[in-house]
């Protein structure tokens, strides 16, 4: 199998060359306009501006459509900076933007984290866009996308790599696998919180509950409302609520861990 080209690594790009390449492997050379995974037409290196089946164009057209991407979206990513990047973490950054959008980041938890100085946070964020939506069915494909998954692992990776002279980050020798889902403080409230909903279906705290201000008042409300409907007294409808969410964050969680989030 060839080589996969590179763009012409002597234009004026505005990240580490590593960047550069990360984008171009992610988004491979076509000079014939495609439809994406996401059916949307792509040409070049994924260049979608004005894009129609049909068009052509050649790989030093690509390379410098890639360049003023590039170049333009880098601008708009430092602008929502408010912790100024360092090269590898721009890099990475521009990436993420240049396959999910410059709104997309603007609104993502990996700039929240960046923004905070939580590098980490960033890092594992990348892995929450790893999908998109198959325009066969409308839905999110499932399994996500291997392409994606790579590519944000990539990302993640050139994130927390250092710039040239950064010394590398303290690294410890004695690594703790993962904690058990009993000790998660998330699985802890699901528990908390079905157990309440327990307590509330077997408990006789109507009258309490009808006297009780704020949430679990307005909840008396309209659970009255929707008991008068289904049949069912209120503080047994507010019990079943209670264990359905319990049970809905006890197995959520339970799936995090399976797909390998701590």
């Amino acid at each position: 199998m060839p080589a996969q080209p590179l763009p012409d690594f002597g234009l004026p790009w505005p990240v580490p060359l590593d960047a550069v390449a990360l984008i171009a492997e992610s988004e491979g050379l076509r000079l014939s306009a495609y439809l994406c995974p996401a059916g949307v037409p792509s040409i070049g290196w994924g260049e979608t501006d004005g894009v129609h089946l049909g068009d052509t164009c050649t790989k030093e057209q690509a390379d410098r459509w890639l360049c003023e991407d590039l170049t333009d979206r880098c601008k708009a990513v430092l602008a929502l900076c408010t912790r100024t990047p360092t090269k590898h973490e721009l890099g990475a950054l521009l990436s993420f933007a240049y396959n999910v959008g410059t709104a997309a980041l603007a609104r993502s938890t990996v700039l929240r984290c960046h923004n905070a100085g939580d590098r980490a946070g960033a890092a594992r964020a990348f892995g929450l866009w790893n999908n998109a939506t198959n325009p066969a069915t409308g839905k999110f494909y499932d399994p996500p996308l291997p392409g994606l998954v790579r590519r944000r692992a990539a990302e993640a990776a050139l994130y927390l790599t250092p710039d040239e002279g950064e010394p590398p980050p303290p690294m410890p020798q004695a690594v703790e696998g993962d904690s058990s889902l009993a000790k998660s403080p998330i699985n802890k409230g699901g528990a908390i919180t079905i157990g309440s909903g327990v307590l509330a279906t077997a408990s006789a705290a109507a009258d309490e509950l009808k006297d009780a201000s704020g949430v679990l008042g307005k909840f008396h409300e309209v659970s009255a409302q929707v008991a008068d409907w289904v049949g069912v007294p209120p503080v047994i409808l507010f019990g079943i609520v209670l264990v359905a969410a319990g049970v809905m964050v006890v197995r959520y969680r339970k799936a995090q861990r399976e797909g390998g989030w701590a």
